[in-house]
């Protein structure tokens, strides 16, 4: 589904796929993760350009998941990726195992993961940074929780929030390199933040509920709940086989 909040532009999927967001300014646009298909980011990019006349110049990761990350990194776009430091070191570090069993599922090859960061210019930050433009202003900040980079973006004026897996709506989330504990507390801070709407890293945006149902989520993971019987009906992401 192709959807418009303002300046942003959201690609999100019935089927559980990872969420793309471009966000528009006045020279240019910014990508929000990058799906796991190179073309079928591409695909994306494309239309949001032609929409707004606009050209793709950053993409800003929210965490090192494939199904976030290496549709950019293996686009042959020229453009500018900002990530943090720990979401470099883990996609440096990826074990060749995991590489050939994301390509078999993409299929396309991933292995030379190490050569395409090589290729890209990229932007490393640590905790947080922030980025002015005219009116707009983009705020990072590394949390945790869901992976040990995951990073949450804040758009000011719009208070919008970019949270990546932190946020997953009616989607089955990903536990696999998660502090449950963490995770859960960074939600309960966040539930305190003035915020429109929330854009997550899977499944349809919407307002500061989504955080709720992410919770109660959550707590149910901790005892041990049946997942799958309680919120039948939410979608599986593309590497839950993984």
């Amino acid at each position: 589904m192709f959807e418009r909040h303002d300046s942003v532009y959201n690609f999100w999927f019935e089927n559980g796929a990872s969420s793309v967001y471009f966000f528009e300014y006045s020279d240019g646009l910014i990508a929000f993760d990058s799906s796991l298909y190179p073309q079928k980011f591409e695909e994306m990019t494309s239309i949001v350009e032609q929409k707004t006349s606009k050209v793709l110049k950053k993409i800003f990761f929210t965490h090192f998941h494939p199904d976030h990350t290496f549709g950019g990194i293996f686009s042959d776009r020229k453009v500018d990726i900002f990530l943090n430091k720990t979401t470099f070191d883990l996609l440096a570090s990826m074990d060749k195992n995991f590489l050939m069993e994301t390509s078999k599922i993409a299929e396309y090859n991933f292995n030379n993961l190490k050569e395409a960061l090589n290729q890209k210019n990229i932007f490393i930050f640590e905790k947080s940074f922030f980025m002015v433009f005219q009116d707009n202003i983009i705020a990072a900040e590394v949390v945790g929780g869901h992976t040990p980079d995951s990073t949450i973006y804040t758009l000011k004026p719009q208070d919008y929030i970019i949270t990546g897996d932190l946020v997953f709506s009616r989607v089955h989330a990903e536990i696999l390199n998660s502090d449950v504990e963490e995770w859960t507390s960074i939600l309960q801070n966040m539930k305190g933040l003035k915020i429109k709407k929330i854009l997550p890293g899977h499944g349809k945006a919407g307002s500061k509920d989504l955080v709720l149902e992410q919770t109660k989520y959550l707590l149910d993971k901790k005892k041990n709940v049946p997942l799958s019987k309680k919120y039948e009906g939410y979608a599986l992401t593309e590497l839950a086989s993984l």
